[in-house]
C-alpha cells in the first residue's frame, strides 16, 4: 500500500522508491513487490531506450481510482495518532 501511495505523487524510479521506503526493504523484495503490482494491473513499469537504462513507476488508471481510499487512510491515521497521544 505504501508503494502506491508513494506513486500518487507521480513517476518515481527504482532507487528514489526503495530510499523513500519507511524501513530497510531488500532490492529483491522491492522487485517482487513491483511485479506483484504490475501483474495486478495496479502501476505501469515503463522502460526507456537509453543509457543508462532507465526505469519509471506510476499508477495505472485502475491504480489512479486507490487515490480517493489512500486518501481516506490518511484522515483516518492521522485521526488515530492524535488519539493515541491524547491517550
Amino acid at each position: 500500500m505504501y508503494i502506491l501511495y508513494l506513486l500518487t505523487e507521480g513517476p518515481i524510479r527504482f532507487n528514489e522508491l526503495q530510499r523513500r521506503m519507511p524501513e530497510e526493504i531488500t532490492h529483491t523484495t522491492l522487485s517482487r513487490q513491483l511485479k506483484t503490482l504490475e501483474d495486478e494491473g495496479l502501476i505501469i513499469r515503463t522502460e526507456y531506450n537509453q543509457i543508462p537504462p532507465k526505469v519509471e513507476y506510476s499508477l495505472s488508471e485502475i491504480g489512479e481510482k486507490f487515490r480517493k481510499v489512500l486518501s481516506v487512510l490518511e484522515i483516518w491515521g492521522n485521526e488515530y495518532i492524535k488519539y493515541l497521544n491524547e491517550k
